[in-house]
């Protein structure tokens, strides 16, 4: 079972009490990263469920007893200080066992931490939104103060945000591509037409199937970035995306100067990008090694 947290922090301290809290439960860290501009941290690893659980809790304490979303600002949209927690079966677990364990880490989180817990993707209830943007419409500052109730009422936990925590969305979802793609000159326009004009051909453009996207400013970088989602990556692949948006950003007078890849990318989905990149009649994942030194 992998899992993956972000979080709203810039304090180094913090992130590293994070990434030791989930490690202090035997999971394997793949992944940690922060950017000062998104005000956020990004951090995976997997284990057992128990591993996994134990981690999640874990993390979860130490970031809820450093981050206060009252004085929390960022380029990317949140509406918890564990914001989103998914979990992503990598063996040994079919969908269903893994909604089930879903169900037991949420709810042990809502009552142990005193934060709501909202259900996404496979782990959502019937005739619940199940998707990300939908459940952190409005944010902290929307909620804050507020009864939670009807649509916004949680799958678990108190029925008012956190006061400083606000809210977690937690589920089982498919392998997604978190990556970014940074663009010069850095035209803050730009990125965000671009991003418009990802969300608005989606759902006909085969190369951007399933791919969600935002256009921001990162002022203490000076970059114009497309950050983007890619959510049903057996759909199209990281190459097909990255030259679509290529030819979007040139026709625009723009480039892509960088590209950043945040969380974990599957040996599948690298053998997908790596096939179209070369032209490759065929190649499969497990051609893919990694080489680990003595």
């Amino acid at each position: 079972m992998c899992a993956q947290l972000l979080r709203g922090t810039r304090n180094e301290a913090t992130i590293q009490a994070i990434a030791d809290a989930a490690a202090s439960a035997g999971v394997q860290l793949h992944h940690l990263s922060w950017d000062y501009d998104h005000h956020r941290m990004v951090l995976a690893f997997s284990g057992t469920p128990a591993q996994v659980k134990r981690a999640v809790l874990r993390a979860a304490a130490v970031a809820i007893a450093h981050i206060d979303l009252n004085r929390h600002r960022g380029a990317h949209p949140r509406i918890g200080a564990v914001d989103v927690v998914p979990f992503v079966p990598l063996a040994g677990l079919m969908r269903e066992q893994a909604v089930a364990f879903s169900y037991r880490v949420a709810k042990s989180f809502a009552r142990r931490l005193r934060v709501p817990v909202y259900l996404y993707e496979y782990s959502a209830r019937e005739g619940r939104p199940r998707d990300l943007p939908t459940l952190r419409k409005g944010e902290f500052e929307g909620w804050i103060g507020k009864r939670l109730t009807g649509e916004r009422e949680p799958d678990f936990g108190p029925k008012r945000l956190h006061p400083t925590a606000g809210a977690t969305i937690m589920g089982v979802r498919d392998p997604l591509i978190a990556f970014n793609l940074n663009l010069h000159p850095p035209d803050v326009a730009i990125a965000r037409q671009i991003a418009r004009q990802i969300r608005a051909e989606r759902d006909a453009n085969p190369a951007l199937r399933g791919v969600r996207a935002l256009g921001l400013w990162l002022p203490t970088r000076g970059v114009a970035q497309v950050s983007l989602n890619i959510t049903q990556t057996e759909a199209t692949d990281l190459f097909r995306v990255t030259e679509t948006v290529r030819a979007m950003a040139h026709a625009l007078g723009a480039e892509i100067a960088a590209t950043e890849l945040i969380g974990v990318l599957s040996a599948d989905d690298a053998a997908r990008a790596l096939q179209s990149a070369l032209g490759l009649t065929q190649i499969e994942a497990r051609q893919i090694v990694s080489r680990h030194e003595p």
